[in-house]
């Protein structure tokens, strides 16, 4: 009996096994769980954002990052969504959102359809956050993470930071 292989589903499969196993567990380091909230000048930071973990020693892994809610809240992922991030001290980087495009509900292209503009949370220049929070090797925000399956963080940013610019200040 002779076995007949589709070359074009032959690639297909080489190519699903190839990516599956550079997806899988094996070599990727061990995360936690990590959320919480960032305030400033204690209260939730306003417009929303990005944060991100840069490990402060050397170490094996990939960096953990997220999205920052409009209420300041975030979770972080290093691998899939939500997963975490890897044990260790690390400087936390956070770029602040400080305007959005409007976002247009209805089909705009559609005759006769109603432009409803949806709210959005606008940032004043009292509600921006000094830019040393978004710098790399100044920020002076650090975290450190636990093997645990709770790291709750509560990231504190202050107005008056020696050495930042404040926009619109």
């Amino acid at each position: 009996m002779k076995f007949l292989v589709n070359p074009l589903r032959f690639a297909f499969m080489m190519t699903l096994l190839a990516v599956s196993a550079g997806c899988g567990e094996t070599g990727n380091v061990k995360v936690y769980p990590a959320r919480g909230v960032v305030n400033f000048d204690g209260k939730p930071m306003v417009g929303g954002g990005a944060i991100s973990f840069v490990p402060l020693a050397s170490q094996e892994g990939k960096n953990a990052g997220g999205i920052i809610n409009s209420d300041g809240t975030f979770v972080m992922t290093t691998y899939v969504d939500g997963d975490g991030a890897m044990v260790g001290s690390f400087r936390v980087i956070i770029n602040q959102t400080t305007s959005q495009e409007p976002d247009y509900g209805g089909d705009s292209d559609a005759p006769g359809a109603a432009k409803a503009m949806k709210a959005v949370q606008t940032v004043t220049s009292a509600d921006v956050i000094p830019t040393i929070y978004a710098d790399p090797v100044a920020s002076p925000v650090e975290v450190k993470i636990e093997a645990s399956e709770q790291n709750e963080l509560t990231i504190n940013l202050d107005r008056n930071v020696p050495g930042s610019f404040v926009p619109g200040a």
